[in-house]
């Protein structure tokens, strides 16, 4: 049975958020399952105040939800929560790739083809789970090459929950395949490396299956 470490009282609060966070991306956890402050703290022999600290940084990530009579959950997506999402992000990672190109380096751009080849492989051996670690890490670093720390953390707490749970991978996108996936991360590197005649916009729009 999958279980959380106990943990020492160093930096107790994002030792906890880095329990959870890797437990959600290790699937421990389904969508909208309520959380249990007084049971992760037991588990993890700690007390529930740095439990719920942690929690409601995760809530801030996107990846939790919190409400004062439920508690705290994993978030649940519908088809309507991805187009409503793709709707707001379509706008933020066209700027974020606009912007990413001026500051890009040659080592990001071998970067990022490695992880699209670890995210193609992944995918074609049904592992959701690095695929989308690959994805995040991918994406992650092009907001990061933006050098706006506001539209970083608006795409990360945007995006975040469907990497975290695969949902990119099984939501409204019944087309996808390895290769179609390794094209649309290809676009971004080519548009990144001044060799790709598709617009940001369009590059962005082709990624989502817009």
């Amino acid at each position: 049975m999958y279980r959380l470490p106990q943990l020492k009282a160093v930096s107790i609060r994002e030792s906890v958020g880095d329990a959870v966070r890797k437990a959600l991306y290790d699937r421990r956890f389904v969508a909208g399952e309520p959380l249990s402050e007084a049971g992760l703290a037991a588990e993890m022999g700690i007390s529930r105040g740095p439990v719920r600290e942690a929690l409601l940084v995760l809530v801030q990530e996107g990846l939790l939800t919190h409400s004062p009579n439920r508690g705290f959950a994993v978030v649940s997506f519908s088809g309507d929560d991805l187009r409503e999402i793709n709707e707001v992000r379509l706008p933020l990672e066209t700027t974020a790739l606009t912007l990413a190109k001026f500051r890009v380096l040659k080592t990001d751009l071998t970067e990022l083809s490695d992880l699209k080849r670890q995210m193609v492989e992944s995918y074609s051996a049904c592992d959701i789970r690095i695929c989308s670690q690959s994805d995040m890490a991918f994406h992650s670093l092009i907001w990061n090459r933006t050098g706006n720390s506001r539209l970083e953390t608006a795409l990360k707490t945007l995006v975040a929950p469907f990497f975290a749970y695969g949902s990119l991978f099984n939501a409204g996108r019944p087309e996808l395949t390895p290769h179609l996936l390794d094209e649309e991360h290809e676009s971004f590197i080519q548009f990144l490396s001044g060799a790709e005649q598709r617009t940001a916009e369009a590059c962005v729009r082709f990624h989502l299956g817009l």
